[in-house]
């Protein structure tokens, strides 16, 4: 699959089918986009394309962090190539994309640098100055430019309508659950173990900690059921995202901290992923370190009954 970051690196063009969209966590109703459009390309002898943007729009208009990622933009582009996208245009949205009239867009983009036959959106796309451009306009400017223009119905799951942000707010409040569901798979993250203060590993229940990307949606602070994956091996899992407050004084930084169950291996400096089942419990703060050595304990028991019974 090639990237392409700007314009300018783009050397040779093909006529292709393109995929319009951030695509932020690329839950099922993305994936259905893409899939239909790489399919079109497939049988049309066409280049399956994705145009997106290397950060959310909202983001660089404000100059600060509003909407946190659900993908980062690594695992972004490693899911579009097992997608079988053979070329994505990541480009930088503040390189005038949000001055830039509609049918600018459609027609100098589009036509002319995509060479696109046909483009794929979702019902809710908007593009150009202000936003101002949505799918029908995209569509009318297809007709007089002279690609075709396909157009994704919403996509539902339980009768909430799929969205990267109801998924975001699923996560926020601890609801991993139905917001696995929404994405087609778990949430998860990767991130490099790294050496922490070997607390848990002195209450008998060692953990391997990593601190997540702080562009990234967190999990509800709290105890999950997690699954580790490390060199492809799965490990069933108890996890805590949280700043440890019986012990740190609630003065510490959100750390991601993992106890694999009823496995010793060393994950230090080993890169892993964590994906989270189900939420046990909220995080607090406890009277004493017995009494969350206790706790820990039940964590654990209910972790292995959840792998048990499933």
């Amino acid at each position: 699959m090639d990237v392409f970051r700007s314009k300018e690196e783009i050397v040779s063009k093909r006529p292709a089918a393109v995929a319009l969209g951030f695509f932020d966590g690329l839950h099922i109703g993305h994936v259905e986009l893409i899939t239909k459009c790489v399919d079109f390309a497939k049988s049309s002898g066409l280049s399956a394309d994705v145009f997106t943007f290397q950060d959310h729009p909202r983001n660089i208009l404000s100059g600060k962090l509003i909407i946190p990622r659900l993908l980062t933009e690594s695992e972004k582009l490693k899911y579009l190539e097992e997608l079988g996208v053979d070329r994505v245009y990541n480009f930088d949205f503040s390189d005038g994309f949000h001055t830039m009239p509609p049918f600018d867009f459609a027609k100098g983009f589009l036509w002319d640098l995509f060479t696109a036959e046909a483009v794929f959106c979702g019902f809710d796309y908007h593009f150009g100055a202000g936003a101002s451009g949505d799918s029908k306009a995209l569509s009318d400017f297809g007709d007089n430019i002279g690609y075709e223009t396909y157009i994704l119905d919403p996509v539902y799951v339980e009768k909430r309508l799929v969205s990267s942000s109801l998924i975001r707010r699923c996560i926020n409040s601890g609801e991993v659950e139905p917001a696995g569901r929404l994405l087609g798979r778990d949430y998860g993250f990767t991130g490099l173990v790294e050496k922490g203060r070997e607390l848990g590993r002195s209450f008998g229940f060692p953990t391997a900690n990593i601190v997540p990307d702080p562009d990234l949606t967190l999990p509800a602070r709290g105890v999950y059921v997690t699954e580790t994956y490390e060199n492809g091996i799965c490990h069933p899992s108890v996890t805590n995202v949280g700043i440890n407050p019986t012990v740190s004084g609630g003065k510490a930084v959100v750390r991601i901290e993992t106890h694999l169950l009823d496995t010793d291996c060393s994950l230090y400096e080993k890169e892993i992923s964590v994906f989270f089942k189900k939420m046990l419990r909220k995080e607090r703060r406890f009277e004493s370190k017995d009494a969350l050595v206790r706790q820990i304990a039940k964590d654990a028991e209910k972790a292995r009954l959840y792998f048990q019974y499933r």
